[in-house]
């Protein structure tokens, strides 16, 4: 099962060499092959030091695909570089994964 996922991470992190050469339609199709359908992003929560000195919790919204898909689509644009330093299966379904942007 992991194969599929991997191959289609790896062409997916291809996209990001720095050059932006690929075609908007490519990439959407990379996008699609990587990310479910209904794939929502967690962020995590931002922690902050109030002046009073109590720590605050500030929950982030989720992500929806489309959003996630702009967002990446700018950093493609951007010419972002995305290096896999690691890919390994930790359990069943479970991934470890490491980027360098």
């Amino acid at each position: 099962m992991s194969y599929p996922f991997e191959l289609a991470l790896r062409q997916y992190i291809a996209a990001f060499d720095g050059t932006n050469n690929i075609s908007p339609a490519e990439f959407q199709t990379r996008f699609d092959n990587l990310y479910h359908q209904y794939f929502t992003f967690l962020p995590k929560d931002e922690k902050a030091m109030g002046e009073d000195g109590f720590t605050t919790i500030k929950s982030k919204e989720p992500l929806t695909r489309e959003e996630v898909f702009e967002r990446e689509a700018s950093k493609l644009a951007d010419g972002t570089k995305v290096t896999l330093i690691h890919f390994r299966k930790i359990g069943l379904d479970c991934m470890d994964i490491k980027l360098r942007l």
